[in-house]
């Protein structure tokens, strides 16, 4: 009997998964697990509502810790995919992060991971079918060569990948040896000639350069292969594409990338799009700062600005080879202290004085993180303000705001703006997270237990 594939979802977010295996699974994370809970979701429905004999199934590692154990799960969130009910030897799926490249990476492992092309015509069809595709040509459809092709189908899901044999498809499109083709609007873009040295990690790179335009424009459409990029140092143009100067600036940009090709990844952000707002406050870009070009290197987030207002090929080329040489100095970020910050209720703190203030052994001090065009943390002002009268003459306790799009400071901040962090006297190495949503008296209630909580300690 044919016995189904199994595929585990460890560490999901707040989400009730009765749909996918009838038993409902919660556990309270945020961020990329809940992201991919919600498409781990919609590929079960999808494979159920096909009748496939793959199944998902999800695993609350806070819950199941014996099982985790046993599993030798280190990382969450993981996919791993257990196929005829061997435990011992998962495979460990890659980076899949929609519910469409989840299931195509799971009809390509327990199927064919490329399309069989037998004619002209079927081929001409396949160019049509996307924007880019991967066709491989080869003398067999099985030889060393081909499965070679064929795993590296199964590990980029993100993309249609087509095979074939065909001497008339060799003839058409000009193809004498066994070689990977890369088709851009059906036209021919690279081509990869395969040898019996060459490894899927070999084809992967070419294929995952090779597939990114010379500039790449972050939107909804692009940015899973963005991310999802072996390249992980970016070039990052911030710049509003409604400005007269826009192509200008542009060009000058796309002119240096070709020199970069895969070394640096070229991305433009359009300010003037409002879903890029995130991005924005992400990288700490302020919109009357741009145009500006920025490297990050995804490896470790550290952001490398170039120092310079103008945007030509040679400021971006010098850029570029000052990073690669590791000589470019990482960008940390403050405003100029305002003038009489601490004058008013609520004191304004940015880079250059908020360690000496978060941090003072003693004083109590609860700080509100802002996006200045962020319109919840806008609706927050007023009730800051309110707390900041409450205790504004209170000798221990401070209530600040920084705007954490324009100041770099040494404090992780995984949650979305607005976010609260307390700070509390004697243990100035510690942070507390505060619930967004308090209203003004509970605010101060948590102030006072925080200051409690704090001398008993000290006392002890």
């Amino acid at each position: 009997t044919h016995k189904r594939h199994r595929v585990g979802l460890l560490n999901v977010n707040s989400i009730n998964h009765s749909n996918i295996n009838k038993t409902p699974f919660y556990v309270p994370l945020s961020g990329e697990s809940h992201s991919l809970s919600l498409e781990f979701v919609k590929a079960a429905a999808q494979l159920k509502a096909e009748s496939s004999k793959i199944r998902l199934g999800v695993v609350d590692v806070s819950k199941e810790k014996d099982l985790i154990k046993d599993l030798n799960m280190t990382g969450t969130p993981s996919l791993r995919f257990y196929m005829a009910g061997d435990k011992w030897n998962p495979i460990i799926c890659p980076d899949l992060r929609t519910a469409d490249h989840i299931i195509t990476w799971l009809k390509r492992k327990t199927g064919r991971s490329a399309e069989p092309i037998k004619d002209v015509s079927q081929a001409e069809t396949f160019l049509m079918a996307e924007d880019l595709v991967v066709l491989g040509f080869f003398k067999e459809l099985d030889n060393e060569k081909a499965e070679v092709f064929y795993a590296a189908a199964t590990d980029i899901p993100n993309l249609p990948f087509g095979v074939t044999k065909s001497r008339h498809v060799f003839n058409k499109y000009e193809i004498t040896t066994e070689t990977v083709v890369l088709f851009k609007k059906t036209k021919k873009s690279e081509e990869y000639e395969i040898s019996t040295e060459t490894k899927k990690e070999d084809l992967m790179q070419f294929i995952k350069v090779n597939e990114m335009d010379l500039v790449m424009e972050y939107n909804g459409t692009t940015s899973a292969r963005i991310l999802n990029s072996m390249v992980p140092s970016h070039a990052i143009l911030f710049a509003n594409k409604s400005e007269e100067n826009f192509d200008k600036i542009y060009g000058e940009f796309e002119m240096a990338a070709a020199e970069f090709r895969g070394k640096v990844l070229f991305v433009l952000i359009n300010t003037d799009e409002h879903r890029n707002g995130r991005m924005l406050e992400y990288f700490r870009v302020r919109y009357s700062e741009t145009p500006l070009v920025r490297i990050v290197n995804l490896t470790d987030n550290v952001q490398y600005q170039m120092q310079s207002e103008e945007v030509t090929v040679d400021k971006v080329k010098d850029h570029c080879l000052t990073y690669l040489d590791g000589k470019a100095k990482p960008k940390l970020k403050s405003e100029p202290i305002p003038k009489n910050w601490d004058k008013l209720p609520v004191k304004e703190l940015v880079g250059m004085n908020f360690e000496k203030v978060a941090f003072n052994d003693n004083k109590n001090v609860f700080v509100m993180f802002y996006a200045p065009w962020c319109k919840e943390c806008q609706a927050f002002f007023s009730l800051w303000e309110k707390l900041g009268k409450v205790y504004e003459k209170h000798e221990s306790v401070v209530i600040a705001r920084i705007d954490s799009t324009a100041n770099d400071i040494n404090v992780l901040l995984q949650e979305r703006n607005p976010s609260f962090k307390f700070f509390p006297a004697v243990f100035s190495e510690k942070v507390s997270w505060a619930q967004a949503g308090h209203k003004k008296m509970e605010e101060a209630k948590y102030i006072e237990q925080q200051k409690l909580n704090e001398k008993k300690k000290d006392e002890l």
